[in-house]
Order: structure tokens, then sequence, then C-alpha cells
């Protein structure tokens, strides 16, 4: 029996639907710090939605997590660039890549290491998805709507980890350090052991 979320930890009895937590509380950064406290805080939050202007600084969620489903909604600038870190080094890349060949580098890719499927970028400006499933090593991606990432095995270690831990929890980042970027609607829900094995296919 899958559970509720209270504080972080797994209730058991309540369905699925009702264990998704928000990340954002629409009108500050609680829950969430810069990831260099000395860094240039460019982040504002209007009407729910959290835009940093370019090359301000990164922020952090203060909860760790390791399995998890995460909902993501952004929007970017022309040209712009940044990205979601999960467990503090796997990067889902954001990016202005509309119209071009997927690349391991573009928009959806697993930074550096895995192309995304498809290209399934917007234009700048306009709002998109990116709906994750990251259990053990194995990372599912769809970007507004259509599956990128199938199931691929992360690798033992991501790009941009400010840690030398192998394989542990670790914090949800948004990269603010690069171009001018747009968040809202976030949500995680955790993955119970057994709904990690039903995933995972065991």
């Amino acid at each position: 029996m899958l559970g509720l979320l209270v504080g972080w930890t797994l209730v058991p009895g309540a369905p699925a639907e009702e264990r998704w937590i928000p990340l954002f509380n629409g009108t500050t950064l609680a829950g969430w710090h810069l990831r260099n406290p000395n860094g240039p805080n460019l982040w504002r939050v209007e009407n729910g939605v959290y835009t940093t202007a370019a090359k301000g600084t990164d922020i952090q969620t203060d909860q760790e997590f390791y399995d998890f489903q995460l909902h993501v909604e952004f929007k970017i600038v022309p040209a712009s660039n940044s990205g979601v870190y999960m467990r503090d080094r796997y990067e889902i890349q954001i990016a202005d890549s509309y119209g071009k060949d997927p690349s391991d580098s573009g928009c959806g890719a697993l930074y550096r290491r895995i192309p995304p499927a498809i290209n399934a970028s917007r234009p700048a400006g306009e709002w998109e998805v990116f709906d994750i499933t990251f259990v053990g090593k194995r990372l599912t991606v769809y970007h507004n709507g259509k599956k990128i990432l199938d199931h691929v095995n992360a690798g033992p270690r991501g790009t941009g980890a400010s840690s030398d831990r192998e394989d542990a929890p670790g914090p949800l980042r948004l990269q603010g350090d690069h171009g001018e970027v747009s968040f809202r609607n976030l949500k995680i829900r955790s993955v119970s052991k057994e709904e990690a094995a039903q995933l995972l296919g065991k």
C-alpha cells in the first residue's frame, strides 16, 4: 500500500496523487537557499513565478531526495541556458533548442551524457514542462508530454556535482548562473521502496 508524505515521511494509505508536495510557496524562496551564499541573489517572485536574471546564483532545496517523481514548469528567453539538478549531480538541461537537432547539450538532455530521443522544445518565451522519474540510477523524462529519455542509466556520477558522494540523496538545484529563466509549479512525489521496485520492473 502506498502512502501520504507528511513532513517528508511516507504515511501508508493515501493514493499516489495525494503525495505530491509543492516545492514553491508562490511568494518566497522558503525551502530553498543559495548554492553560493555569497553570490548575487537575482531571484524574484511574482504571481507564483520564480525568475532570475542572467548571471545570478543557483538555488537548491533545503531537503534532499533520492527516489522520486518531479514536475517542473519553466520558461526561458532567447539564447538562455539553465538546468534542473537532481541529487546535486545529475542535470537535465534547459536551453533555447527549438528547431535544433537533439544533442547532449540541448534541452532535455542528461547534460553531456545522453541526448533526448527527440527535440520537444517550444519556442523561447513559452512555458514548457518536464516530468521526471528518477529511481536508483534509472531516469525517465517527458518533455511537453513526449518521452525523451526512456529508463536510461544515469551512471555513477553526473556533471556539476558539488560533493564526492557517488550514490546518495541530494538536493534539487535550479541553475541561475547562466541565462534568464522562470519556474513555476514545481512539485515532487517521493517513491517508496515498493513502488520503486515496480517502476524498475523488479
